[in-house]
């Protein structure tokens, strides 16, 4: 498992199982998560992760916890679960309840981090829009 600053790489079975457990049983956590998959080449991916790690050093600091992991490795790790496309995005909540989405458009970013914790639009908007260019 590699730490890229608040945004935790996942790249073990070690370490997703220790981290995640499974994204396909809900488990309850001790607290919140947002899981990027994402591939290699991909540009919508590397848009996304400095927008991650922004929110994760930002307003979700130490109440949401932030990872990312390869396609490849995640479909090692979770072969049953379909991903479309990438980047997908998945919210893991406390209580064993879970949303994903596709992509980087940010309505739907904000809407799947409010499941998780509420902040506030301009807060979001600042860190999100800030990080866009």
């Amino acid at each position: 498992m590699k730490r890229t600053s608040s945004v935790i790489e996942i790249k073990t079975r070690q370490a997703f199982r220790a981290e995640l457990g499974s994204l396909e049983v809900p488990l309850i956590r001790p607290r919140p998560a947002v899981v990027l998959v994402y591939s290699r080449h991909c540009p919508s991916c590397e848009r996304l992760k400095p927008l991650l790690e922004a929110l994760a050093t930002g307003p979700y600091q130490e109440r949401v916890a932030f990872y990312q992991i390869s396609y490849p490795i995640f479909k090692l790790f979770q072969p049953q679960i379909t991903i479309e496309y990438v980047p997908a995005l998945f919210f893991l909540d406390a209580h064993g309840t879970q949303s994903h989405m596709y992509g980087t458009q940010k309505d739907e970013v904000k809407k799947g981090l409010d499941t998780l914790i509420f902040v506030s639009s301009g807060v979001f908007s600042e860190i999100f829009d800030s990080q866009a260019h």
